[in-house]
């Protein structure tokens, strides 16, 4: 029924509403912890509303992306805990995966993201991870009608976009005054 699945897609997108809160928070405050426990409430939710949208591929990687923030707020995230993620991640993805290349996309997200969060130092590697994490997120979400992650994920997008821009910048005139101040 037609209506139902409308009522389905509001649900999801309201839920994904309040996903998109913890996101905000998970930017506002500062210890790692907190940040990573707002990015599990954050997956958590936005897994129950992968269920309204039908997806089952987003749903199996968000709630594994859930249970791996709690782990690196714990401060547990090891290597071989990373690579056990990335195996579940890849495995159960595919397995859930019922939307052909869409349904790939979060599996693609979760382990670059899962992956990053092991290895990537520096600001300027944070910021690029994000960047390739959001912009396949944003993908995924408009083509399963998630709309509220979609404008949300977006405008991190744009966000993180003009964060780069600016440290790139500060960077390269940074290396331009260092290397002026050597030659003298």
């Amino acid at each position: 029924n037609e209506c139902e699945a409308d009522g389905l897609m509001i649900i999801g997108n309201i839920l994904s509403f309040f996903a998109a809160l913890f996101m905000v928070a998970s930017c506002v405050v500062k210890r790692k912890q907190a940040v990573f426990f707002c990015q599990f409430l954050e997956c958590t939710l936005l897994a129950v509303a992968s269920v309204f949208f039908g997806s089952l591929a987003g749903m199996t990687t968000l709630v594994l992306s859930a249970v791996r923030n709690l782990v690196v707020a714990k401060d547990r995230y090891t290597k071989p805990v990373m690579v056990a993620f990335v195996i579940l991640t890849i495995v159960a993805g595919l397995l859930a995966n019922t939307r052909g290349l869409v349904g790939l996309l979060p599996v693609l997200a979760t382990v670059e993201y899962t992956i990053c969060c092991h290895y990537i130092e520096g600001e300027m590697a944070t910021k690029c991870s994000i960047f390739v994490n959001v912009l396949l997120w944003i993908v995924y979400s408009f083509l399963i009608c998630d709309f509220s992650t979609a404008i949300s994920d977006s405008i991190v997008l744009v966000v993180d976009t003009v964060a780069i821009v600016r440290l790139w910048r500060s960077e390269r005139s940074g290396c331009r005054r260092e290397g002026a101040a050597e030659e003298h």
